[in-house]
């Protein structure tokens, strides 16, 4: 419950500041955040008891049209000034709760992620998770797309992009060589970008280890977070990404975190650092274990592969996303954890195996999934290899410290992950009762879920890819 001190508090910040409005947000299923705006001089403090009604049956997946009221009750806990709007605004994010009981709403992602924290609590494997996701994204000079009849494709350009060495305002400052990791500036064009988008979200409460360029030479973009409760993680990356999108915009470019954005470039994933505590003492350090972890890291570990087919509907939840999972790109494409080895679902950074800095990084998800959800999914699995002492090496899941995509390397054994969207909504289907424990996802919900998804894969069924009719046209 949120103490009357805390609403309080807000409320003089409201009229000390002198804000003019009020900029209610919360997240829908897909993962699109949205906002009412509230005049500052309406609100009291009966006003975060009270909230805001809207209609839910206009969001995919929320409500029916006959039964479509909803409140937004405002958490004070979670604000920050937004510096995009012209008039000087204070945004609070919002759950969405029943108007009539007054509880959490079951297919709000909010509430389900609260609901996951609490599990894990209740579950007595530990107290608390702390998350801290590396968030990779394109920015681009050049965005536009169309789907017509008789017409259809798309178009991204960045002054980086090699092929705009003939270009004279490139002046001849692009990426010469594969790679633009970690490149230098002026060839690196969005150092200063990046240093905006990181001082805007520390002001916002979220704190940055650093940013770089990643390996993308059209403008893919790196920045890295420090470790954060499990809800305030999930905050954070819609956040940040509304953050970068805005800063980008403010400068006449345009920021995506699509997986594969573009052919030929690496794809953009979001992967989660983690681990947990038991009364604030971490638990996933082991000095005789495997990389020193303990054996409920292994177990979590475990719980997160044996899962990850389903989970994948959540992490990965888009059509786009399995564009990026293909061999060779860095990206996961089997079940298996390791040390350092970046071609694993999950590896063990060889930077942080002390007591005080154990984690395990999980590899697979992207930043276009509602991170709520996505999150949870995640952390879910992770409590039931807990619960259920799963071991991931005698579930066939490594350790393995060799590259698997070299040359040679014999994966017939290796467990995979779903090769697309569709495949990962049937693992959903046949392996959902772990998300369900608890109550933290509702049956309904999932079924619901599901049907959402499947209706944006039938979108690309008689859709033909551009791509097609270079291939086929003219046989």
């Amino acid at each position: 419950m949120v103490s009357n001190k805390t609403v309080k508090s807000q409320m003089e910040r409201i009229l000390n500041e002198n804000f003019d409005e009020l900029d209610i947000r919360f997240t829908d299923l897909k993962g699109h955040w949205r906002h009412v705006t509230v005049p500052a001089s309406m609100v009291d403090e009966e006003f975060f008891l009270r909230g805001v009604g809207f209609d839910g049956s206009t969001l995919a997946g929320m409500t029916q049209t006959e039964a479509g009221d909803l409140v937004l009750r405002p958490d004070p806990r979670r604000v920050f000034e937004d510096k995009f709007t012209e008039r000087k605004t204070l945004v609070i994010f919002a759950d969405i709760v029943d108007p009539v009981s007054g509880e959490a709403f079951s297919r709000d992602p909010r509430s389900i992620a609260r609901k996951a924290a609490g599990f894990l609590k209740e579950s007595g494997m530990a107290t608390d998770s702390y998350w801290a996701p590396e968030f990779e994204f394109y920015i681009f000079d050049e965005a536009c797309f169309w789907a017509e009849r008789g017409s259809q494709g798309y178009r991204v350009g960045s002054i980086e992009n090699p092929e705009n060495s003939k270009i004279a305002e490139a002046k001849g400052f692009v990426h010469a060589c594969k790679s633009g990791y970690h490149m230098m500036y002026p060839v690196d064009s969005l150092h200063d970008i990046r240093s905006e988008i990181t001082m805007q979200m520390q002001q916002a409460g979220i704190q940055t280890k650093y940013h770089h360029h990643e390996v993308g030479r059209m403008g893919q973009s790196e920045v890295e977070v420090t470790f954060s409760p499990f809800l305030s993680a999930a905050d954070n990356v819609m956040l940040t990404k509304h953050i970068v999108r805005n800063v980008a915009l403010k400068h006449g470019l345009s920021a995506t975190f699509m997986p594969k954005p573009a052919e030929g470039e690496p794809g953009s994933g979001m992967h989660f650092h983690m681990f947990m505590t038991d009364k604030q003492k971490r638990i996933f350090y082991d000095k005789n274990g495997y990389c020193k972890l303990s054996g409920p890291a292994l177990n979590a570990i475990a719980g997160i592969l044996h899962h990850a087919p389903a989970v994948c509907a959540f992490s990965n939840a888009s059509v786009n996303s399995y564009h990026r999972l293909v061999p060779g790109q860095e990206a996961p494409v089997f079940r298996f954890f390791s040390g350092p080895n970046r071609s694993a679902a999950i590896r063990v950074p060889s930077y942080a195996r002390t007591a005080e800095s154990m984690r395990f990084e999980y590899r697979v998800p992207d930043g276009i999934s509602n991170p709520y959800l996505s999150m949870s999914a995640i952390l879910m699995a992770a409590i039931d290899g807990m619960r259920k002492e799963m071991d991931p090496e005698k579930l066939g899941y490594g350790p393995i410290d060799e590259n698997v995509f070299a040359d040679g390397y014999n994966t017939d054994d290796l467990h995979v992950l779903p090769r697309n969207l569709g495949e990962a909504l049937d693992a959903l289907e046949a392996d959902r009762d772990f998300l369900e424990a608890g109550g933290v996802f509702s049956k309904r919900m999932i079924d619901d879920y599901i049907k959402m998804k499947r209706e944006e894969v039938a979108c690309f069924q008689g859709s033909p890819h551009p791509k097609e009719h270079s291939l086929y046209f003219s046989l």
